[in-house]
């Protein structure tokens, strides 16, 4: 996806040159991934990938020098498990340079195990809260000792930091490595639940019974917790039907800007600079989320402050002039192009920039 992975802020020789170095890779990532999101080949792909950016969190703040390599890392380890399972992707998650720095996982070792990544393991890449105890955490801290980081940009295990013995996690006594224990994870059921739980949030919008969650869950484990299966039964429930022909749920400011600049068709800088700046104004600044719960989601997005800097971002990109030269546009602006009719224009339009400015202030446009 970027050029900059050959580059080592490092081996730079003055504190400053290291900075400015540091800064010009993330501000790079940050805009190929936001150009990728709205115009990219891959943007479905994409688009789930930004999804598994929540689910796993990883700030840049929490990061060293080499923040913008890493984060590619994490972006590159979950495109190449979009087609697989959840077992595998949880896998790759841990092995992950980026979410282990960011859980402090390099640091645990046998002597002195830090329970860190351990606890975030259980309760929010796994089972989730109330499905374990403190001595699983203990334990599962245990497995997941011994990586060390190697040229700050990647993580080995090191068997004189790593503890072999046995471990009792969830009632089973094993040896439990890393692999050993994703596996024995993702055989609970509790797994399959609060995962399902917090891909319906992202999907479909507010969760539905206990019993229709089950249901879900246990038809991905019976398909072997394959991501495409989900992902596909999920986006057709017909609760998530009906949200759609409803428009029920808010679109994150990612998912809104993105769609925002497709339709406006500009790539110029400016547009990719404008809209990162007042992304970070409409409480979503891309890689850096504010936990690692992740993002909010749905009517946690109803903030005034929040939905104030939506209106005045997208403004912001008509107003600049080297975007609007930029652009491109049909000569109308079509039907469906939001999920219910908006309520301050009727379409189709002239592609003007007065269209664009009513169809984007008007309280549709946020609405997915």
């Amino acid at each position: 996806m970027s050029s900059f992975s050959s580059i080592n802020c490092r081996t730079l020789s003055t504190v400053q040159e290291k900075r400015r170095c540091m800064h010009a890779q993330v501000q790079e990532l940050k805009q190929t991934w936001l150009e990728r999101l709205a115009f990219g080949p891959t943007r479905r792909d994409d688009a789930l990938i930004q999804l598994w950016l929540g689910v796993f969190p990883v700030s840049l703040n929490q990061l060293p020098l080499e923040r913008a390599v890493l984060l590619q890392g994490q972006i590159d380890a979950i495109r190449r498990h979009l087609s697989g399972t959840y077992r595998d992707l949880l896998g790759a998650m841990l092995a992950d340079p980026a979410l282990q720095i960011s859980l402090s996982g390099h640091l645990n070792n046998r002597t002195n195990p830090n329970e860190n990544l351990a606890r975030e393991l259980l309760e929010l890449f796994s089972l989730g809260e109330g499905h374990y105890t403190e001595n699983d955490v203990i334990e599962t801290a245990r497995a997941l000792t011994g990586y060390r980081l190697v040229q700050h940009r990647s993580l080995v295990l090191d068997p004189r930091r790593h503890d072999f013995g046995t471990k009792t996690i969830l009632g089973r006594t094993s040896g439990f490595d890393l692999s050993e224990l994703v596996q024995w994870l993702c055989q609970q059921p509790a797994t399959a639940r609060h995962i399902t739980r917090r891909l319906w949030l992202e999907i479909v919008g507010p969760l539905p019974s206990p019993a229709r969650l089950e249901e879900i869950a246990a038809g991905w484990r019976q398909n072997h917790l394959s991501l495409p299966w989900l992902i596909s039964v999920l986006e057709r429930t017909p609760e998530a039907r009906d949200g759609r022909r409803q428009a029920t749920r808010l679109d994150s400011p990612i998912a809104m800007v993105s769609r925002s600049l497709a339709l406006l068709g500009s790539r110029h800088p400016d547009a990719l600079r404008i809209s990162i700046h007042h992304l970070r104004l409409m409480g979503q600044p891309l890689f850096a989320p504010p936990s690692v719960k992740g993002w909010p989601t749905n009517e946690e997005w109803l903030n005034l402050r929040w939905l104030t800097a939506r209106r005045r971002g997208l403004m912001a990109l008509l107003a600049d002039p080297e975007v609007w030269a930029s652009r491109e546009l049909p000569d109308s602006l079509p039907p469906g192009l939001t999920a219910i009719p908006p309520l301050t224009i009727g379409l189709p339009a002239p592609a003007t920039r007065e269209n664009i400015a009513r169809l984007w202030r008007d309280p549709v446009w946020q609405l997915c």
